[in-house]
C-alpha cells in the first residue's frame, strides 16, 4: 500500500500509475493543505466532499440464495442468501460471507438505490443540484456518489451521521409525519406529492399497495382481519385512486386495523429507506477508489457516470476493458454470470478458453488460475 502521495497535476498521476501500474487506486475524499504529509495531523485537513458508497451486498435481492453463502465463525452453522446480522443458531456476529458479485440483478438493484438516492433525498430533500452530484461505477458491487459543494466540504462527522439516518429512516417516527391511526377522515392527510418522510411514506404506501400478494397482504394483518384482506385485492383499484390527489381517504386502510395501518407504513418505510454504507459518509478522511481506474479483483472499469447515464448503463458490458483475445484458465467454482453480453458458467474444476475480460475477473476474484499456475491440477 502506497499512500500519502500528492500530485501537482493530473499528467503526474496519470504518469505515476502507468510506471508503478498498482491493482487499486484510491484519492481521498478530503481536501488537504499538505497532502503528502505521512503525519495526518500536518497534513491540515480542510474539508471533505459528501460520499456515498451504495453496495449490492447490502440489499435483500432473491438471487443471493443462489450465489451468496455465510458461515458463522464461532458455532460453524452455514446458510444461503443476505448473510444475517447474527448467527441464527448462536447469536454470534462474526459473520464470515462469501459473494460473487457480477450479478446483473444485484447490480441492477443497486443502481435502483443510487437513482432513489439523487431523485428522492439528494436533489428534492437536501436541495443539491445535479451539476454538484458525480457518479461511479466502482468496478464491482456497486457505485460511489460524490457531492462536490462548499455546502458540505466542513460539515463534521455528526453532520453527516445525521445525513445517513435520514437517508436510511433510522428513527422516523410515522405519528410526527401525520400517519396517526385514525378510522375517520384526518384533518391534514399526508399525500404522495408531500415532502420529506412526509410524502415518502405515501408513496411507499401506493408503491406497496399496487404489488401486494395476498400472502404479503395477510402477513402485515392482524389474525381477525386477515379474511377481510381479500377485498384490497377485490378493490385494490378504487383504493389506490382514493389515496391519490390533495385529499387522500386513507380511512380505506385504516380500517383494516391498527396493526396492519402499521406495518403497512413499516413496509412503506423499507420500500423508501436508501441502503448507503454509513461508515464511508461518515469518515471525513475516507479513501474512495479513483473514477476511471480499474478494479484489481474485477478488471472493470470504475466508470465514471453522467446522472443521464445511469438509466442506460450496464456495467457487466459498459465498463470492460479488455475486448479483445481469449486465455485458457482453470476454474475452480463459479455461479453463472453474464459479462459482455454473454453468460458464461456454472463452472466446477473446469478448463476452460474464455474471454480475456473474463479470465481477468475470475482470476482477480481467485476463482480461477492461469495454465501455469496449476501445479497439483497440471
Amino acid at each position: 500500500m502506497l499512500r500519502h502521495i500528492g500530485f501537482n497535476n493530473v499528467k503526474e498521476l496519470l504518469s505515476f500509475i502507468k510506471l508503478s501500474v498498482p491493482a487499486h487506486v484510491y484519492y481521498s475524499s478530503a481536501y488537504y493543505i499538505s497532502p503528502s504529509e505521512k503525519d495526518m495531523d500536518l497534513k491540515g485537513w480542510e474539508g471533505a466532499d459528501l460520499i456515498f458508497d451504495i453496495d449490492a451486498d447490502h440489499i435483500p435481492t432473491p438471487c443471493k440464495e443462489e450465489h451468496d453463502r455465510w458461515s458463522c465463525l464461532d458455532c460453524g452453522a452455514k446458510g444461503r442468501g443476505l448473510e444475517p446480522t447474527k448467527c441464527p443458531n448462536c447469536g454470534g456476529r462474526r459473520i464470515k460471507s462469501e459473494s460473487f458479485y457480477l450479478c446483473k440483478l444485484c447490480l441492477e438493484a443497486a443502481r435502483d438505490e443510487v437513482l432513489k438516492l439523487i431523485e428522492e433525498f439528494l436533489i428534492p430533500d437536501l436541495g443539491f443540484s445535479s451539476k454538484e452530484i458525480q457518479v461511479a461505477f466502482s468496478g464491482r458491487r456497486g457505485y460511489h456518489v460524490h457531492v462536490e459543494s462548499e455546502l458540505v466540504k466542513e460539515l463534521d462527522q455528526y453532520a453527516r451521521r445525521e445525513l445517513v439516518d435520514y437517508i436510511k429512516a433510522v428513527n422516523v417516527k410515522p405519528e410526527a409525519h401525520g400517519y396517526q391511526y385514525s378510522v375517520g377522515t384526518m384533518v391534514n392527510p399526508p399525500t404522495l406529492n408531500s415532502p420529506g418522510w412526509r410524502g415518502k411514506i405515501a408513496r411507499g404506501i401506493y408503491s406497496f399497495l399496487s404489488k401486494a400478494t395476498i400472502e404479503e397482504l395477510r402477513r402485515i394483518a392482524s389474525p381477525t382481519k386477515r379474511r377481510e384482506i381479500q377485498e384490497i385485492i377485490d378493490l385494490r383499484e378504487s383504493i389506490l385512486r382514493a389515496i391519490e390527489g390533495d385529499r387522500p381517504k386513507w380511512h380505506v386502510l385504516t380500517k383494516y386495523g391498527k396493526r396492519f395501518w402499521f406495518k403497512l407504513i413499516e413496509e412503506a418505510i423499507k420500500i423508501q429507506r436508501c441502503e448507503v454504507d454509513e461508515r464511508v459518509t461518515t469518515d471525513l478522511r475516507r479513501l474512495i477508489r479513483l473514477p476511471g481506474s480499474l478494479h484489481g479483483d474485477t478488471g472493470l472499469i470504475a466508470k465514471p457516470l453522467s446522472l443521464n447515464d445511469l438509466d442506460s448503463f450496464d456495467p457487466l458490458r459498459d465498463s470492460i476493458a479488455f475486448k479483445e483475445g481469449e486465455v485458457e484458465v482453470f476454474i475452480e467454482s463459479c455461479p453463472q454470470f453474464e459479462l459482455m453480453d454473454q453468460s458464461f458458467g456454472p463452472f466446477e474444476k473446469t478448463m476452460a478458453r474464455v474471454p480475456t475480460a473474463v479470465a481477468v475477473c475470475l482470476l482477480g476474484l481467485g476463482v480461477a488460475k492461469l495454465s501455469k499456475q496449476l501445479g497439483n491440477y497440471g
